[in-house]
């Protein structure tokens, strides 16, 4: 039997002294609100960094191991918030087998396991797709499978089941709780239906633990830790059927990712859902000019999309994507929510526009951190931010609240939902997130819009969003 004790570990001022032993076999939920020092806990422990303070050893069969010595890349798995950046294979099938190979294991043993895992995870029929091509949600389901692959002691997942459907949750979830005899398990989220499924409850709170428990506290949290998202009163109506269309697909092919017939108009606010895959986040792409139909066309602002017209829709859409941390560029947090403004401009507005970062969790000293130093939650909220700030025309959202605890995730539908007669497309696993604020749902299934129903409408097809994969 394999233990991992975290005595007193510190670094810097995100973690201020965490105790606690974590032992193979078990699963223990992480919960805590964006900054807690979660994802640093789980770097410290998966050996991407060294504590400043305190200890962090291993002990087999009660004897203690030299956290030095310890082959950590083998005993410890991380599947991380950005799984994009966790693939290192060409195709799928050498990324679930190349850890496997590199422990020398048969070529053809591995890839039975290969064969069996894809399998499993359903990414049957992509094993020689490159991980680039994949949706977030398959990719997060590929790296979880890869890591599970080389049966580590311990496995860390820091909000790795976030971008799935309810359907292929419960996939991984098989997967996971197979595992458990073997693979101590480390579930950092904000869910607390997901952490209500392991044996051992932590929550921490400015670097530090504040709550020891079991599973089924999840819930009574403060909205701060959770992700629990309240219905809120009642939803404005609106009409947009006089309205002209902003966008339009006029049978537009992408390939075998989409196949689309739809009109968009001005001012509409649309819900997009579906599983994992389905070709949701291909449409939003489609919406911004980055890729195009290899069939029929698509139209914007009632004239067909060409390079002439390209610069003109870009410079009104903002498109914010499921991994923000990709693509933030900025030097600094305020200087990426307005990176637009002169250097002059950034520092003459700057102190009169503290007390709005402020209000979102930014101050003063985090807005001049590197964004790359954020969590993954807080990256989320600058991207929002930034992207809003600009008073697009159109706002394409792609999973826009992933990683947020409970209050961030409620300032930032205010903020979202304060249209301004914009035009919005908002792709989601959660029908709660929309359902205040939307006036369409579609939902997409292997490349198709097979439902489009108005808002008021969606409690007659819940049995068709739930078998689809939907959370509502």
């Amino acid at each position: 039997m394999k233990v991992i004790k975290v005595q007193d570990v510190r670094y810097g001022d995100i973690l201020s002294g965490v105790s606690f032993d974590w032992h193979q076999g078990e699963i223990i939920a992480l919960m805590g609100p964006n900054g807690s020092g979660k994802s640093t806990l789980a770097r410290l422990i998966a050996g991407l960094m060294e504590p400043e303070g305190g200890d962090i050893s291993l002990t087999v069969d009660g004897s203690t191991r030299a956290w030095n010595t310890v082959k950590r890349w083998q005993e410890i798995g991380l599947v991380g918030q950005h799984p994009s950046r966790q693939t290192v294979g060409a195709t799928v099938a050498e990324e679930i087998g190349f850890g496997l190979l590199n422990l020398g294991q048969d070529i053809q043993k591995v890839q039975s396991r290969v064969q069996q895992l894809v399998a499993e995870i359903g990414l049957e029929g992509k094993e020689d797709q490159s991980p680039s091509t994949l949706s977030g949600g398959e990719r997060q389901r590929l790296v979880t499978a890869a890591r599970l692959a080389m049966r580590p002691s311990f496995l860390i997942l820091d909000e790795a089941l976030t971008m799935l459907d309810m359907r292929a949750q419960a996939n991984i979830l098989k997967l996971l709780f197979k595992a458990r005899t073997e693979t101590g398990q480390l579930w950092i989220t904000h869910d607390p239906d997901l952490a209500r499924q392991a044996d051992r409850l932590l929550v921490i709170e400015k670097g530090q633990l504040v709550e020891k428990g079991k599973p089924q506290r999840a819930t009574t949290f403060s909205i701060t830790y959770s992700s629990e998202i309240p219905l809120q009163g009642p939803r404005v109506q609106r009409t947009h059927k006089l309205h002209p269309p902003v966008l339009e697909w006029r049978q537009a092919n992408f390939e075998s990712r989409l196949k689309l017939n739809r009109v968009v108009r001005a001012g509409e606010f649309i819900g997009i859902v579906g599983p994992s895959g389905s070709g949701k986040t291909t449409l939003l792409e489609s919406a911004i000019g980055l890729i195009r139909p290899t069939d029929g066309e698509i139209l914007v602002w009632e004239e067909p999309l060409t390079k002439a017209n390209l610069n003109t829709l870009r410079s009104k859409t903002r498109l914010v994507l499921q991994e923000a941390g990709e693509y933030l560029i900025g030097r600094s947090v305020y200087h990426e929510i307005y990176y637009g403004d002169s250097r002059r401009d950034l520092k003459a507005n700057k102190q009169k526009r503290i007390p709005f970062l402020e209000e979102f969790g930014f101050p003063p000293p985090l807005i001049e951190m590197d964004p790359e130093r954020l969590s993954g939650g807080e990256r989320q909220k600058v991207a929002l931010i930034s992207a809003l700030l600009t008073h697009p025309e159109i706002l394409l959202l792609d999973e826009p609240l992933l990683g947020l605890d409970g209050l961030n995730r409620t300032s930032m539908q205010t903020l979202i939902s304060d249209r301004k007669g914009r035009t919005i497309l908002y792709v989601t696993h959660d029908l709660r997130e929309v359902l205040q604020y939307a006036d369409r749902l579609w939902l997409i299934e292997n490349g198709y819009v097979v439902l489009d129903c108005p808002i008021d409408c969606w409690q007659e097809h819940q049995g068709q969003f739930q078998a689809s994969g939907v959370r509502f």
